[in-house]
């Protein structure tokens, strides 16, 4: 049974390739609901990803009565690594979780981008590995979570996820990079974790 919490401060945290300041948008529109809106600093590729991992559930770690709720927000690869970070650390923050196209499922050009450069890119690696894709499906019941996929992506598939009692799933009108872009998903996003 998951509790509604809203963040003290939320956690946005991009994928591969993808700079942080591609988040600023959403972090311009998240400050008006939160002010601390913290981007996740990780390589943008090339990832050792254990220590993604491990470095991301230490950030994570705490009691959220007392330190204060996170709400995390991913974009893509990203959304990987929080749910592996969340599965790691069993004393966390994490109260709610949104999931813009994450990976859960390879599309068009994650094969094609595997097909150029096999494992060297560790992310595409996982990416094509459709059991380590969908790792950690189910990272903690206790978190309100909402996926959110894009009805163009080119780099992503969509999963069914009805078996997950504690998510919700949005379909918009985007491209796999233009979600995190779009107004229409920050008022998504900000309606989910802040109830307005």
């Amino acid at each position: 049974m998951t509790t509604k919490m809203p963040p003290q401060e939320i956690l946005l945290v991009p994928g591969l390739f993808e700079p942080r300041f591609a988040l600023w948008p959403l972090q311009r529109a998240l400050q008006s609901h939160c002010g601390r809106v913290e981007s996740w600093r990780d390589r943008l590729a090339f990832r050792e990803l254990n220590e993604s991992v491990n470095r991301m559930a230490r950030r994570i770690a705490g009691d959220a009565e007392r330190d204060g709720a996170i709400g995390i927000v991913t974009h893509s690869f990203g959304d990987w690594v929080a749910r592996a970070a969340i599965v790691n650390q069993s004393n966390h923050r994490v109260r709610t979780l949104v999931s813009l196209a994450p990976v859960m499922k390879a599309g068009f050009l994650a094969r094609a981008a595997y097909a150029l450069s096999g494992k060297l890119i560790p992310e595409v690696a996982v990416t094509m590995d459709s059991d380590r894709a969908a790792a950690n499906l189910d990272c903690d019941p206790q978190i309100r979570r909402m996926v959110v996929w894009s009805k163009f992506d080119e780099s992503l598939q969509s999963i069914d996820l009805t078996h997950l009692e504690n998510v919700q799933t949005r379909k918009v009108v985007a491209t796999h990079l233009t979600i995190a872009l779009q107004p229409n998903v920050h008022r998504l996003v900000g309606e989910f974790m802040f109830g307005e």
